[in-house]
């Protein structure tokens, strides 16, 4: 597996997310319309946490995830039953931004390795890593469509 390849293009997607949230306030991070599952706020942070959690418990790699973000933004969660200090929104952008350069340092040298589970079918911690950015594009759509539903 190409590693500077798969590195340079989960920049590129995560730049692509981050530009989504450029206009976001916190009262539109928190909308939920009708229709919607979930918030924006919730969405990035999913993206996050799974991202991580992803190659933590199939990877078998040490990639740590606050207890709280998994408490919040894990699958199966939703903001409706969100209680105690919920995270701002320059925070998420901030942990996303630094998440591909954190998987970086971690991962590198070691995509080819065998994953400790298969995930999907996936053998591999560089195939588990390149299905994270599916993954965000599916989350960063629902983002957009969020934005677009918070501003009619």
């Amino acid at each position: 597996m190409n590693e500077e390849q798969l590195f340079k293009q989960i920049n590129l997607v995560r730049q692509a997310t981050l530009k989504q949230l450029e206009s976001v306030t916190e009262a539109q991070a928190d909308d939920q319309p009708e229709g919607f599952k979930n918030t924006i706020r919730w969405n990035i942070g999913h993206i996050h946490v799974v991202q991580n959690a992803l190659l933590a418990k199939f990877g078998g790699k040490p990639v740590e995830t606050s207890p709280r973000y998994i408490e919040l933004f894990a699958p199966g969660t939703k903001p409706a039953d969100w209680k105690g200090d919920i995270p701002s929104l320059d925070e998420l952008k901030q942990v996303l931004k630094e998440q591909p350069e954190t998987l970086k340092e971690v991962l590198s040298g070691q995509l080819d390795d065998e994953a400790a589970q298969t995930f999907l079918s996936l053998p591999t911690v560089g195939e588990i890593l390149n299905f994270t950015i599916y993954h965000e594009g599916v989350h960063t759509g629902t983002v957009k469509a969020l934005k677009e539903k918070t501003a009619e």
